[in-house]
């Protein structure tokens, strides 16, 4: 099958038809599959790469995007969500972390990133699934006029009745904001979530100024941690929560593709956790009441603990920082075009302002 051009209007999904659902093909143990075309170009026409626990990764032979086939379907897809989002609040190591120094210096740098290429007076910010708005306190604090909006509905109220935030309990596509009312928008951890997610931009477009911009984060596919581990990669192992997976050629296309132009681009990040989870995976799978998503969740929160032990551990022998700069010139090693290890880092960010010039 001939993929479908993606600036074609009549071949794009329609939000309707992306809050209707999708026609099954079977159904597991929790959950219902339904068969996706590729979500960039509507190519049918996938190549195997690595076989998951109910479905399998595959990238598109057209354009190259690698997504999740068979996919679970629109209703199970947003209960998931719902449920792991919920869990930003109910679990305090997880709820206290969003807020630790170290991430609150990575939101100011993406912030910052923003900043240096927003154009015009205004200030206004919306932060699609903010969780519990770690990063519109960073916002909020550096003079933006910041609004967010979560599916996660524990997660929505603490950030609004805690902190003060103006946060929206629901989804993009219902977010209180008039067309062309944004001079940024951020997705920071999302586009990865979605079902659509051109037609997901389609929408933040809409919703930005005459170049606005548009920060996106997402875990980069061509990282050296899945080149290593492949399928044990745990951002692969989350089948049912991250079903489309970029690499920095296909993100800045299906942003081309949306209209926009990419000013920037970084790539970061030393999978440590992952590496922890990978050294912890033998001793997950003796555990039989869990199943492999359990498994992965699990894995998560006990990598992260560990995390914070090697932390202490480095800090009190005074090499914290030490180990911390040498992360760092990784991560420039990573964003170094001329560099051999160029986008083998953890994580994809890219700022990208709207083209005035599509309607």
């Amino acid at each position: 099958m001939k993929p479908r051009n993606p600036q074609d209007a009549a071949t794009r999904p329609t939000e309707a038809a992306a809050l209707a659902g999708d026609a099954h093909v079977h159904r597991g143990a929790e959950a219902s599959y339904v068969h996706v075309l590729c979500p960039r170009c509507g190519a049918d026409d996938a190549r195997f790469r690595y076989r998951l626990d109910v479905s399998s990764i595959v990238s598109c032979r057209a354009c190259g995007l690698c997504y999740v086939e068979p996919r679970v379907s629109s209703v199970d897809l947003q209960r998931k969500l719902q449920q792991w989002a919920e869990q930003d609040v109910v679990d305090d190591e997880r709820l206290r972390s969003a807020f630790e120094p170290g991430a609150l210096e990575y939101y100011a740098r993406f912030l910052a990133w923003m900043t240096r290429y927003a154009r015009g007076p205004g200030r206004r910010l919306l932060d699609i699934g903010c969780s519990t708005g770690a990063f519109l306190s960073v916002a909020r604090k550096a003079g933006w006029q910041a609004q967010g909006v979560e599916i996660g509905r524990a997660s929505a109220t603490y950030a609004r009745d805690v902190l003060g935030l103006d946060v929206q309990h629901g989804t993009l596509y219902e977010v209180d904001a008039p067309p062309a009312s944004c001079d940024g928008v951020a997705m920071i951890e999302v586009i990865e979530h979605l079902e659509h997610p051109r037609l997901a931009l389609d929408c933040v477009r809409r919703l930005l100024k005459p170049d606005g911009v548009l920060l996106v984060t997402t875990p980069n596919f061509d990282s050296l941690y899945r080149r290593l581990f492949g399928s044990r990669w745990w951002v692969i192992n989350c089948e049912d929560e991250h079903i489309v997976l970029f690499n920095l050629a296909t993100l800045v296309g299906m942003l081309d593709d949306a209209g926009f132009e990419v000013v920037f681009r970084h790539i970061r990040g030393v999978d440590v956790m992952g590496l922890l989870r990978e050294a912890r995976r033998g001793r997950l799978r003796e555990i039989p009441a869990l199943a492999p998503s359990g498994a992965a969740v699990r894995g998560y929160y006990e990598a992260r603990s560990a995390k914070a032990r090697v932390k202490a551990l480095l800090g009190s022998f005074g090499i914290l920082r030490l180990t911390r700069s040498l992360f760092r010139a990784l991560d420039h090693s990573y964003a170094w075009r001329a560099s051999p290890t160029h986008a083998w880092g953890e994580q994809l960010v890219v700022v990208a302002r709207r083209r005035p010039d599509i309607t």
